[in-house]
C-alpha cells in the first residue's frame, strides 16, 4: 500500500514524540464503558463501616475505663489498647508522664518523632522545649505538673489524627483528668483544644483565653511544633504563659 505524505508526516510525528503504540482511531472512555466498578455507593458502603467501627472502639475504650482509678491502671490499658487504628502505624502508645496530683496538667497534641521511637515523653526537640517552658513559669513534671498527648499513638508521615481518630482518645483525655484533679489546663494546639472545649475553631482565635473545662480552667496556646518554628507565636505564647502562671 502506498502511503501518502500525510501519513508519513504523522507517523514521523509520532516517532519523535515518542508515541510506538496505537490503539484506535476514536478515544475509549474507559470510565463509561466500566462504569459498573466505579459507582458512589460502594464508597458510602465503606465509609459506614469506617464509621461504625470508630464507635465500636470507643465504646471499648469507654468500657476499659470504667472502673480505673489510678494512673497506672490507664497507662497499661493505653500500652495495650489495639483497637486506634494509629496503634498499628505507631512505635509506642505515649501516656504522659508528671506528678500524680499535679496543679498544672499540659496537653499536647501528639507524640514527637523521638518520643514515638523511645517511649519516653519529652524527648526530642518539642519534648525540650516544653521543659523549658515549664521551668520558666517554675513548673516541672518532677514537682507540680503532668504532661501528657491529646493522641497516646503518633499518626503515619506526623499528619494531625483525624476527628474520627480522636473520638477514641476522647475516653483516654477525659480519664486522665478525672484521675489528675488539675486546679488548671493548658491545652498546647488546636487539636486538644477543641478536644476539651467541643469546638472546631483555629487556635489563633481560643489562645489566651481562659476557658472551663467541667470546673477547670483551661489556658489555650500554640503547639509546641508551631512555636519551635516561629519566633513571632513564642511571644505569644509568653504572655499566655504569664496569664497561667498567675492563676497557679
Amino acid at each position: 500500500m502506498q502511503l501518502n505524505n500525510e501519513y508519513i508526516n504523522t507517523l514521523k510525528l509520532y516517532e519523535e514524540s515518542g508515541i510506538d503504540e496505537s490503539y484506535g482511531d476514536v478515544p475509549y472512555n474507559f470510565f463509561l464503558e466500566n462504569k459498573g466498578l466505579f459507582v458512589k455507593e460502594e464508597t458510602v458502603v465503606k465509609k459506614n463501616v469506617e464509621n461504625i467501627s470508630i464507635l465500636k472502639a470507643k465504646q471499648e475504650a469507654e468500657n476499659s475505663l470504667v472502673k480505673v482509678s489510678c494512673l497506672k491502671d490507664i497507662q497499661k490499658i493505653i500500652s495495650e489498647f489495639t483497637l486506634n487504628p494509629l496503634s498499628k502505624f505507631a512505635t509506642y502508645g505515649i501516656f504522659g508522664v508528671g506528678v500524680d496530683n499535679p496543679d498544672l496538667v499540659v496537653i499536647t497534641e501528639m507524640p514527637n518523632a523521638d518520643e514515638d521511637r523511645s517511649g519516653v515523653m519529652l524527648t526530642g526537640a518539642t519534648g525540650e522545649m516544653l521543659k523549658k517552658i515549664l521551668n520558666a513559669i517554675h513548673s516541672s513534671v518532677e514537682t507540680n505538673t503532668y504532661v501528657f498527648p491529646a493522641s497516646a499513638f503518633r499518626a503515619p508521615g506526623a499528619r494531625m489524627p483525624t476527628a474520627e481518630e480522636m473520638e477514641i482518645s476522647i475516653p483516654f483525655i477525659k480519664k486522665f483528668i478525672e484521675i489528675l484533679k488539675p486546679k488548671v489546663i493548658l491545652t498546647m494546639g488546636s487539636l486538644p483544644t477543641n478536644v476539651l472545649l467541643g469546638g472546631s475553631d483555629a487556635i489563633t482565635s481560643l489562645r489566651g483565653k481562659w476557658a472551663e473545662y467541667n470546673g477547670v480552667a483551661v489556658m489555650p496556646t500554640f503547639s509546641l511544633t508551631y512555636l519551635l518554628n516561629n519566633i513571632e507565636a513564642k511571644k505569644k505564647a509568653w504572655a499566655d504563659l504569664q496569664l497561667l502562671a498567675q492563676k497557679l
